[in-house]
């Protein structure tokens, strides 16, 4: 089932007093200046996400606690109040979803409801003829944790936060030897890269797949792929190149080689449903290597599956077509965006009317 994500508005994270993006494709780039905060809103995101999962106590606990994640530029009122709100539309109907999470400072709680048409489920909607029930709402209450994975429309509908997953790749973590690491998906960092290969190897799809990738954008490399090490019990990772017998290990190769295997890893090893998100996978990359990735990007996206990514490369930006680009700048310290909806009718390339600041604003500088 394809969608459309037709409204999406977070207010109160960070460098966010209020900020609203409308008709979103399912491949996004957003671009800017650092401490824009592009981050920001891929934090707040992953927010919304662990509040989802595993309640608003634990969620803010992660984010640093109120201190690190309310907007300064708010007064202190709205300050204590975090809100998300999604639209998603379908074929033949239209998703709302919104969450509110009060007292921020003290003892949060969650005001949500979701649309679906005219129907409306609250939580009040949902338990109040079940007795049970009753005593469950009164321990999310408690613990300020969503009620949203036991609504009985069921959120899987929206994919938006069905496998959410959120890539700050650090070369270093992906290059090291992994023992005793969960391979089921890409840790946010790459850490467990060669437990997770390990794991796609068995894939001869995939295998195959991430190997012609490596070939066309790595100059010379012959082959990638994991090892037991029988004296540590460690899985690791070689790289065969052309002309050259023996292996080399992870330590020696690139960070941009690196990063694009881990970038490439979290794209292909991807569920059918949910939302990638993806800072600067461009790190380390030729210009020629991050338009074939761009590439890639747009023919993995989905509407169930949607790829944002941030940057502040102009050849990435360079590649892009209508609508894919968000630009991010801040103003008197708040974060604001613009979309660059018409790019086919713009006199220059999409990088130069950038850089050139055609575009009125969102420079990477």
């Amino acid at each position: 089932m394809t969608g459309i994500i037709r409204y999406l508005k977070i207010a109160n994270y960070r460098s966010i007093d209020v900020l609203e993006l409308r008709d979103i494709k399912p491949f996004s780039v957003f671009a800017g200046p650092n401490g824009a905060g592009k981050t920001n809103f891929f934090e707040a995101l992953d927010f919304v996400n662990l509040v989802i999962r595993s309640g608003a106590d634990e969620a803010i606990k992660k984010h640093g606690g109120f201190k690190n994640i309310h907007c300064l530029k708010r007064d202190f009122d709205a300050a204590c109040v975090f809100e998300f709100k999604l639209i998603f539309e379908f074929e033949t109907e239209m998703l709302t979803y919104s969450l509110k999470i009060c007292q921020l400072d003290t003892s949060p709680t969650l005001e949500e409801y979701i649309f679906e048409g005219e129907k409306k489920w609250t939580v009040n909607d949902f338990f109040k003829e079940n007795e049970e029930g009753n005593q469950a709402k009164e321990e999310f209450v408690r613990r300020g944790q969503s009620f949203l994975p036991i609504f009985p429309l069921g959120f899987s509908k929206i994919p938006f936060f069905n496998n959410f997953r959120l890539y700050q790749i650090d070369p270093n973590e992906s290059k090291s030897p992994v023992k005793n690491y969960d391979d089921s998906e890409l840790s946010y960092n790459g850490c467990n890269l060669a437990a997770v290969l390990n794991r796609l190897e068995k894939n001869e799809e995939i295998r195959e797949t991430i190997l012609e990738w490596m070939e066309l954008i790595v100059p010379g490399l012959k082959d990638v792929h994991t090892q037991n090490d029988r004296l540590t019990g460690s899985t690791v990772l070689l790289f065969q190149e052309e002309s050259v017998a023996e292996a080399f290990p992870a330590h020696l190769i690139s960070d941009g080689t690196i990063y694009l295997l881990s970038v490439l890893v979290a794209i292909l090893d991807r569920p059918s449903l949910g939302m990638t998100l993806i800072e600067e996978p461009e790190r380390g990359l030729h210009p020629q290597a991050i338009m074939e990735l761009v590439d890639g990007f747009r023919e993995q996206a989905t509407y169930e599956h949607p790829i944002w990514v941030t940057t502040h490369n102009e050849a990435l930006v360079r590649c892009l077509k209508n609508n894919e680009l968000w630009l991010f700048d801040k103003k008197q310290g708040i974060t604001i965006i613009k979309h660059v909806q018409v790019v086919d009718k713009l006199l220059s390339s999409l990088d130069q009317a950038w850089l050139t600041n055609a575009l009125g604003g969102g420079l990477p500088w």
